[in-house]
């Protein structure tokens, strides 16, 4: 009987849990779902949530990366500007 129970209970949260491989397909890469959100378990929907928060992430990371490097860059040029202008200095 427990085993029964326990059947039921991995195939229903199987069912509830499974997407269909073409919606895989369709979903990756993108944010936005292949269906009508309204459509969509609630898990699907929850599912595809964190893909889009784990892109906007990636993206955000991206975006910190470019900022450091400009930041790098930017403290290059004021060391170079200063050393010219104490050269500029030590000329004059």
């Amino acid at each position: 009987m427990d085993s029964e129970l326990e059947e039921r209970l991995r195939v229903a949260f199987r069912d509830k849990l499974r997407l269909l491989p073409a919606e895989l397909h369709a979903a990756r890469g993108r944010t936005v779902p292949a269906r009508d959100p309204a459509t969509l378990l609630p898990s699907t929907r929850v599912l595809l949530k964190r893909r889009e928060v784990a892109e906007v992430e990636r993206e955000l990371q991206t975006q910190r990366q470019e900022f450091q490097q400009r930041m790098q860059r930017l403290a290059q040029r004021r060391q170079q500007l200063a050393r010219r202008q104490e050269q500029h200095r030590d000329a004059v």
